[in-house]
């Protein structure tokens, strides 16, 4: 029994939950009655649910962190909800995602991560109607994977993208799948309560089943690893949670049966096979058990358990993405209702310097060698299994393009043999030496003179011969992968096919250029102190060596990583810090190298240094010698620091005072000069900042951004040393800097430049009106109205309603109460069953008349259009006696619209496919023209605001612009939003543009703009959100401001429409209390312009009417603000008639100032206000006391002098005499 006393090395593993500003926060995640985790993770990425419908998933870098906004680009995957995602083991950014659509699709991520929302799948495969359940990729083939939809399990094959083989034995729902870590079995748990053995490629597939936890709720299960036995979680007939460990070669008996607790949220199990971690989350639970699994009783031995915030999801993180040098076993992403938080498990150890071997055995690499059609042919070969150690730099990023280029790597993959005996694929770069590192025997051997010139020889001809044979070995190896190594922040991408030409140049150069050897060694060990994200200790400095008969060619020893266990021979440590030393060479000290600020993570300084995005050549940076003439340009140029020779050398993260312990070091590879302090000091003042705060902020910020913004313009602030006891403003410098070339101030960044474009309508505020200016209780409000109706009109005086009851359709006329606009004069209060409208068929539409406040057009389905005169005062009660009735269209009419310049005109489009202009001056009304063209449903239409073009939007994706007084036929059209679900068009900045909202293929709300002269493209693109409503517009023409919302929405979506880039400036957005029905706005003479009211509408909710203002704050209200009211376009006035408008006549534009009486404008009193005077110059400050000074000991004369000027500067001094005071006496008096 003494094994059971046995210590594990994972039983103190420690869960460590990051701070707050480390997690992903305001996510936007819902509930889901899915069989999956919600949330997974590659090497490079996490993909989770995003929204309460689940429909789209957001796909963030792996390490990001910080505040998510929610219009970040999405991948908007399913038209309902996503059930189970998976990345694949062999690629990092190939995502497959399964929902309740009945679809299954694969995604390709590119390595930058999703710089826009993508919507358009690598594959898409349908799965007969049936809602799928679990998706996943096998572990072992590459291009296979298994979808479990309903009651079959099927395999397919994604290069031919057909399904290889199918199983119909379950007979409930498939819960849960998992493979076997050899991939050749495959085991299910289903809501029948059994758990099924599968072997897909045998002649009977089902080789065991059994029964399981005997609950119809959800059940997991999880293979545990390479061995015979599997894991399910579940409940049991008292609905208590359960844990069974079976072997599947007895697999009616079970080896341990485990009762936990009677919570309701089903548990998730996490395994790590290399470790035997089992980590089990509940959905709904606060807490995360850690398990750890033996082989023998008690199976399960409870570690420290984890509590935090409520479990939405949870997942694993690759091994190869661990932080191995902070002694990380696993991370678990726990996917929380607003977070992603990942906890990371943390052996202790008493120091994290070395690499704990013990720690991490090898686990499965990223490279495969069996293709799915190979794997269906029984060739079975198993993952290779690489090391996480440092030195490996086998924790790397695995992209490997599209699918259509995954397809064709998998389809010229060798079948391998089963004599090979083939290795992971060997890390691209190398560290120290151009062959593999040999292990060699701690003990330091004693160093042969006579025999160096020997070995080194040979180590060189062994080179040689190991570098032909890499070169051989390496097509077979590499099998198609390109590996993208993340270095200090840095990220390679590197080809296989010029890898040979990468590895030839930079091992020629290493055994080769003996003189550069100390440079490129001590460069390479910098750029690599930073592996995965952990501060690698610096390389113990090695005294220097000198061989009989070679005093100058000597080879200068290499520094080693203290991770590494073989130390060359010969070579004795230096035990402490060895003193700044001013050694001669050819070389002159270069201050770049000390007075350097360690650049940004992810901004590179210069062209020179490598990019996240471009490749970079492998060949390893050496220093080259600087000569003295260049020394000194680069010391007198006032941008020296930002044109170091060496970025490596301050990418690593270290800071200025590493940097400098370095450069003391006597094997740094620096030939240093003391330089005078003249020289410092014109270092100093000379040296300017490559970044400004600024840059670094938006650095910082855009970390899950792998593009690289262009580097600043020098910051003109100099940098200085931390330790420097110089005063800048000491006299010896200010007589320096008379020959330091002077940089001209730089003037601060506006905002704009900083955040983009900044509106005058970026804050504006929306304001419900006074309670006693609501309708209340409107009774029996009607909520079946077509899509094409905005369902909710009003005027200045007046709101019409749909009501249900009765046969036909009913509208409800409400006076607007005093107050609510600047012309109601209705009574508030509770309206209850307002007077209405009657018609003897269903409503479609209606329209107040822009022009006469008291007509009302009203569009029935039955093709007929009936006109109300709405008296004065209010309608009393309800009536079905319209003022006359006339047959518009044969069959259901869908729009109307009047026009907004001329009387008496009227737009309908109708089921016959037509829109018509009718004349209502002409009794009856006179159809003159009809627009032909359309081939489907007319889902809007929209006149511009001269009144010269008319706009309309199809069902059939096609946008068209008549000119109806030239042509009946469009005068151009072009592709709009591709949903049939609905849409909303309407003209901005003018005539020249056009706003279109509508849907995508995922059923996402889209605002589109198009440009009126070329529909072939749009200009800008917005995704919103998934929501059946359709968004409805409404455009203010003289700020451009867009209002946008829908049926059943509480958020009033606003934007600004620019002519320049972005296009869309998104405002704040206006949030209401309540869901509305409807919300209709009123014209501009109609709105307070002394409270800087810009816009105002009228909302209708479930029961009630409210106004609803939008202000623009100003500190100086009391003034009219010209900038923001321009002169408007007169729209509640007529320009012409309608028959001077169908005679082709051209109607001068009207105008209307806003400008209150007796107001006065901004404008005026700025112009009026004086100059402003100039400020007074600041008094002189006082010099600072010079710091080098105070430190030396002062002349006790000079001391007695400095404290009595010090005296006199604070006493008063009065150089009057008393007397002088004294009044004196008459002349006359002194003769007495």
């Amino acid at each position: 029994m003494a094994w059971r006393f046995k210590a594990s090395k994972y039983k103190n593993a420690a869960p460590i939950v990051p701070k707050p500003e480390a997690c992903i926060r305001d996510i936007c995640v819902g509930s889901y009655q899915t069989y999956g985790n919600n949330i997974c993770a590659s090497a490079a990425f996490m993909a989770f649910n995003w929204e309460h419908v689940g429909s789209s998933m957001a796909v963030l870098p792996l390490d990001d962190c910080g505040r998510k906004s929610k219009t970040m680009p999405l991948l908007h995957a399913h038209s309902d909800t996503i059930t189970d995602m998976e990345f694949s083991p062999f690629h990092d950014g190939l995502l497959l995602t399964g929902s309740q659509d009945s679809l299954v699709k694969v995604w390709h991520i590119p390595p930058e991560g999703l710089k826009e929302s993508l919507s358009t799948p690598e594959c898409s495969l349908s799965h007969k109607q049936r809602r799928v359940e679990n998706v996943g990729f096998h572990p072992v083939a590459d291009g296979l994977i298994h979808v479990a939809s309903g009651h079959e399990l099927a395999l397919w094959d994604l290069t031919k993208q057909k399904e290889a083989f199918v199983n119909r034995d379950h007979t409930e729902v498939i819960q849960s799948t998992s493979w076997k870590k050899d991939g050749k079995l495959l085991a299910t748990s289903c809501k029948d309560k059994k758990v099924r053995i599968i072997d897909p490629r045998a002649s009977s597939s089902v080789l065991g089943v059994t029964n399981s936890h005997q609950n119809i709720k959800d059940s997991r299960l999880v293979w545990l690893g390479d061995s015979d036995r599997i894991l399910t979680t579940g409940f049991d007939p008292a609905r208590l949670r359960q844990i069974m460990i079976r072997d599947i070669r007895n697999l009616s008996q079970t080896q341990k049966t485990l009762e936990l607790d009677c919570s309701t949220g089903v548990l998730m199990p996490l395994f790590d096979a290399d470790t035997n971690m089992l980590f089990l989350a509940g959905k709904g639970d606060t807490t995360i058990l850690y398990m750890e699994l033996t082989d023998r009783e008690p199976y399960l031995v409870e570690g420290l358990r984890h509590s935090g915030e409520q479990t939405k999801g949870a997942c694993l993180v690759p091994k190869r993405a661990l932080r191995v040098m902070e002694g990380e076993v696993n991370r678990v992403l726990q996917l929380a209702s607003s977070t992603v938080v990942p906890i990371m498990y943390q052996v202790p150890r008493k120091s994290y310097r070395e690499y704990h071997a013990d720690l991490y055995p090898d686990t499965s690499g990223a490279v495969t060698y069996v293709s799915a059609p190979m794997w269906l042919d029984n060739i079975n070969h198993a993952v290779p299994n690489i090391s996480l150690h440092p030195d490996a730099n086998n924790c790397t990023q695995i992209h490997r393009g599209s699918l259509e280029q995954v397809v064709k790597a998998i389809s010229s993959m060798p079948v391998p043999k089963k004599t090979d005996s083939k290795s992971a694929v060997a890390t691209t770069t190398t560290i120290e030496e151009p062959t593999k590192p040999i292990p060699r025997p701690q003990t330091p051997e004693k160093v042969d003179e006579d025999r160096i010139d020997f070995v080194n020889v040979k180590d060189l001809i062994k080179g040689m011969e190991r570098q032909k044979s890499d070169l051989k070995e390496a097509p077979k190896e590499t099998n198609g992968f390109d590996k993208k190594i993340t270095d200090n922040g840095h990220e390679k991408i590197y080809d296989n096919e010029n890898m040979d030409e990468k590895v030839d140049t930079e091992r020629s150069e290493k055994s080769l250029d003996k003189t550069e050897s100390t440079d490129s060694s001590e460069s390479l060990s910098r750029s690599n102190s930073m592996i995965n994200g952990v501060q690698v200790p610096k390389p113990l400095p090695r005294s220097s060596i000198s061989e009989a008969g070679s005093a100058e060619e000597h080879e200068v020893p290499k520094p080693k990583p203290r991770t590494t266990s073989a130390p060359v021979s010969g070579y004795k440590p230096r035990l402490g810090p060895k003193p700044f030393s001013a050694s001669t060479g050819s070389e002159e000290f270069s201050f770049d190298k000390v007075f350097s600020v360690p650049a940004v993570p992810g901004i590179v300084k210069s062209d020179s240094a490598s990019s996240p995005v471009a490749p970079t050549s492998m060949t390893p940076v050496t220093s080259t010698p600087i000569t003295k003439d260049d020394e000194k340009e680069k010391s007198l140029s006032p941008t020296s620091d930002v044109e170091a020779p060496n970025k490596e050398e301050y990418t690593n993260g270290k800071s200025d005072t590493s940097l400098e312990e370095d450069v003391n070091s006597s094997d740094s590879g620096y030939r240093p000069k003391t330089p005078s302090t003249a020289e410092r000091r014109k270092m100093f003042e000379t040296t300017d900042s490559a970044q400004s705060i600024a840059e670094r902020r938006r650095a910082y910020e855009s970390r899950s951004v792998s593009v690289i913004d262009p580097p600043a313009p020098p910051s003109p602030a100099p940098l200085r040393r931390r330790d420097s006891l110089k005063s800048r403003k000491s006299p010896d410098r200010e007589d320096k800097r008379s020959s330091v070339p002077i940089i001209p101030n730089v003037a601060p960044k506006r905002t704009s430049t900083v955040f983009g474009k900044v509106s005058k309508f970026r804050h504006l505020k929306g304001t419900p009106g006074h309670k006693s200016t609501h309708i209340e209780s409107i009774k029996n409000i009607s909520r079946q109205i077509s899509g094409e109706c905005n369902g909710f009109y009003a005027n200045g005086y007046r709101a019409a309603v749909p009501i249900t009851g009765g046969s036909g359709g009913r509208i409800g006329v409400v006076e607007l109460p005093r107050g609510a606009t600047p012309v109601s004069s209705g009574a508030a209060g509770a309206a209850g069953h307002p007077p209405s409208l009657l018609h003897p068929a269903p409503l479609t539409d209606w329209a107040f008349d822009p022009f006469r406040d008291e007509r009302l057009l009203v569009a029935c389905d039955d093709g007929i259009l009936r006109e109300w005169i709405i008296p004065e005062g209010g309608l009393q009660e309800s009536t079905n006696e319209p003022l006359r009735t006339f047959s518009a269209h044969p069959d259901k009419i869908y729009v109307i619209r009047f026009h907004p310049t001329a009387s008496d005109l009227l737009t309908t489009a109708a089921h016959d496919l037509t829109v018509k202009l009718w004349d209502l001056a002409c009794d009856p009304p006179v159809a003159h023209i009809t627009l032909t063209g359309h081939t489907d449903q007319i889902f809007a239409l929209d006149w511009s605001p001269c009144g010269n073009y008319l706009a309309t939007i199809c069902k059939d994706g096609l946008i068209r612009i008549y000119e109806p007084r030239k042509s009946c036929e469009p005068l151009r059209s072009g592709a709009g939003p591709v949903g049939s679900r609905g849409a909303r068009i309407v003209w901005a900045l003018g005539d020249t543009h056009l706003v279109v909202t509508g849907f995508d293929r995922v059923s996402e709300r889209q605002i589109v703009l198009y440009k009126a002269s070329d529909l072939s493209v749009p200009v800008c693109t917005v995704g919103l959100d998934v929501s059946p409503a359709i968004l409805q517009i409404h455009i203010d023409h003289d700020s451009g401001t867009l209002f946008l919302t829908g049926r059943g929405d509480s958020t009033i979506y606003c934007y600004e429409v620019t002519c320049d880039p972005p296009h869309l400036c998104a405002l704040s957005h206006h949030r209401c209390t309540s869901l509305h029905q409807g919300i209709a706005f009123l014209s501009k003479n109609l709105l307070a312009v002394d409270k800087v009211e810009f816009a105002r509408a009228m909302r209708l909710t479930n029961g009630n009417i409210e106004p609803l203002s939008f202000t623009v704050p100003r500190k100086k209200s009391e003034l009219f603000q010209d900038d923001l009211f321009p002169p408007t376009l007169v729209t509640w006035s007529a320009w012409q008639t309608a028959g001077a408008w169908f005679r082709g006549e051209r109607a001068t534009p009207r105008t209307h100032c806003l400008r209150p009486p007796g107001m006065e404008s901004l404008s005026e009193v700025t112009q009026n206000q004086p100059a402003a005077v100039t400020p007074r110059e600041k008094p002189q400050q006082k010099p600072k006391p010079d710091l080098i000074k105070s430190h030396i000991p002062q002349d006790p004369k000079d001391k007695q002098d400095s404290i009595l000027k010090a005296m006199s500067a604070k006493v008063t001094m009065n150089l009057k005499l008393e007397q002088d005071n004294m009044e004196g006496v008459d002349e006359s008096e002194w003769d007495q």
